[in-house]
């Protein structure tokens, strides 16, 4: 989440004029600091006090976990005492066992200034790359200097994938990330071939159906290249009750998948807002999806109103690859107006451009 003209400014009075906005010569603010859970914790691996998460202890032990049985979704909250301005790391010690039913869940990461109102900054995901092993402790982690945070309050939301989400510990850092910390960089060099749109044309269903003032007429709108900031070029749907889930069939297993996104209107006059974020997913088969990230971020930058905003995901050093790509919008309250679904290959391009 970049910080808009105005929050910066903001920032840099408070800065000066003392100590308004919290600084701390520990990277991890987190440390100490309470933990609330939307649902309870398991009696066998209970939080009592809400402090074994943030204790600095993460053994490989059943004593050291907090662990949620079941496959609803668990949202762990710390309060951090206090303001950030920079918070550009949050780390998950989770627990992998596949003998006991144990597995990494998805971990949504989102901030905020007062535990109401939330953005979204990204999915926290197996770190160092590849797979975490079984039988370990694994960290799942969320790092972006460039799109920090601002708040009081960071939320993870676990999304379970199998019998029980077990985890060890929770940790939030403000500022630069140290080198020790940091995810390693990929070895991949960036995408450079010319980018295309393979979802231009494409088949695809959305789920729940929109509303009958702005339907989508033959299934075509979302991928039929046109996303003026127009009623009539919208797919509207209102105060869904479920996250909303495209999912586009590119008609082939399509590889060096850099960018998904959805453009969406913008109106506050009209109670049009933006969603949270976009969990989007591959799939081959177009049963077994794999989460491969969280679209988060906007294009322009910060979003701005009365505007189509592309709401996206990218990574040019690691691509993915599938047939079905599966966006599961997560909507705020009132209407949802969605005027195109882009999924891009090679070095991929912004789809909306901040007016000059």
């Amino acid at each position: 989440m970049k910080l808009s003209p105005i929050r910066t400014a903001v920032i840099a009075l408070a800065l000066s004029a003392g100590p308004a906005l919290a600084q701390s010569a520990s990277f991890n603010v987190a440390a100490g600091k309470t933990v609330t859970s939307s649902r309870p914790a398991a009696d066998a691996y209970p939080d009592p006090d809400g402090l074994k998460l943030t204790d600095g202890s993460f053994e490989f032990a059943w004593a050291d976990m907090v662990g949620f049985e079941g496959s609803e979704p668990v949202s762990l909250t710390v309060d951090l005492g206090a303001t950030y301005d920079t918070i550009s790391y949050v780390a998950l010690r989770v627990m992998r066992s596949d003998g006991s039913d144990v597995a990494l869940p998805t971990a949504i990461v989102s901030v905020s200034e007062d535990g109401l109102v939330w953005d979204d900054l990204g999915l926290a995901t197996a770190h160092p790359a590849g797979s975490v092993a079984n039988d370990t402790i694994g960290t799942l982690v969320w790092a972006d200097e460039a799109w920090a945070g601002y708040g009081q309050f960071v939320r993870v939301e676990l999304l379970p994938a199998g019998g029980w989400a077990m985890v060890a510990e929770l940790e939030v850092g403000n500022g630069a990330i140290p080198a020790d910390l940091a995810p390693a960089a990929s070895s991949n060099p960036p995408a450079s071939a010319e980018p295309v749109n393979v979802a231009l044309g494409k088949a695809y269903t959305l789920a729940p159906a929109a509303s009958e003032a702005y339907p989508d007429d033959g299934g075509v709108q979302l991928t039929d290249g046109a996303y003026a900031y127009a009623w009539a070029d919208m797919v509207g749907i209102a105060d869904a009750a479920t996250n909303p889930v495209v999912i586009v069939d590119l008609g082939q297993h399509v590889d060096g998948i850099t960018r998904v996104a959805g453009l969406f209107m913008r109106s506050f006059a009209s109670a049009v807002n933006l969603p949270y974020s976009i969990i989007v997913s591959v799939s081959d088969d177009g049963e077994a999806y794999q989460v491969v990230g969280l679209a988060a971020k906007t294009a322009p930058a910060p979003a701005m109103n009365e505007l189509i905003n592309s709401v996206y995901w990218q990574d040019l050093e690691e691509p993915v690859a599938g047939r079905y790509v599966k966006l599961q919008i997560r909507n705020r309250t009132g209407w949802i107006m969605l005027a195109e679904v882009v999924v891009q290959t090679g070095a991929a391009t912004p789809e909306v451009q901040e007016a000059e």
